[in-house]
C-alpha cells in the first residue's frame, strides 16, 4: 500500500449543496444580474492555498458549457463565504473565464511571463493568493533563490519582485 503524498483536504461533505442553497435563496435567488448563477452547474471545488502553501479555502467554480460564470469562496469545513458572478451578470458569456482556467493556468499567460522575465525559472503554479485571499489566481514563484512572483488571475496577470529587485513594469 502505497502513502498519500497529498496534503490537501478532501473535498467538504455538503459544500455543493451548501452552494446550492445560498443560489436559490435571497439576494441571489432575486437579482437579476446573478440571474446566469441559477443556470450553473457545480463545479469541481479547487482548493487554495495560503502563500506558504497551507490549505486556506476552497474555490468553486459555477460553469455554464465551457464558461465559468460565476464562483463561490467557501471555508475549509465547506461554509459558503461568497458568491461572485464574473463580467456584467449579462447573458453574454464571452467575457467570462474558461473553465479551464480552474484546472491550469493559461498556457499564453505562462509564455507572456517567461517572455518577461527571460532566464528565471518559474516554479510550479499553485492556486493560491496574493496579499488578499479576495486576490486569488495561479501563483508562480519566479527565480532561484525566489526574487518574486507571478499571479495569473482571470483577467490577466501580474509580477511583484520581492527586495532587491527592479519594480515590475505593467504586465499582462
Amino acid at each position: 500500500m502505497s502513502t498519500p503524498t497529498s496534503t490537501a483536504p478532501d473535498e467538504p461533505p455538503g459544500i455543493r449543496a451548501a452552494l446550492e442553497a445560498e443560489i436559490a435563496r435571497p439576494p441571489i435567488s432575486g437579482d437579476p444580474s446573478m440571474r446566469l448563477l441559477r443556470r450553473a452547474v457545480i463545479g469541481t471545488p479547487l482548493l487554495v492555498r495560503s502563500p506558504d502553501g497551507v490549505p486556506a479555502y476552497w474555490l468553486v467554480p459555477l460553469e455554464i458549457g465551457r464558461h465559468a460564470c460565476g464562483f463561490a469562496r467557501a471555508d475549509l469545513a465547506g461554509r459558503i463565504a461568497q458568491v461572485g458572478i464574473f463580467g456584467a451578470g449579462t447573458d453574454d458569456l464571452s467575457g467570462c473565464p474558461e473553465t479551464a482556467f480552474f484546472h491550469h493556468p493559461p498556457k499564453s499567460a505562462l509564455d507572456e511571463i517567461r517572455a518577461k522575465h527571460v532566464g528565471k525559472p518559474l516554479g510550479e503554479p499553485m492556486f493560491s493568493y496574493d496579499g488578499s485571499p479576495a486576490k486569488w489566481g495561479w501563483r508562480i514563484t519566479m527565480g532561484t533563490p525566489v526574487t518574486g512572483i507571478a499571479l495569473i488571475t482571470p483577467g490577466g496577470w501580474y509580477g511583484r519582485t520581492f527586495a532587491g529587485e527592479q519594480p515590475p513594469g505593467k504586465e499582462g
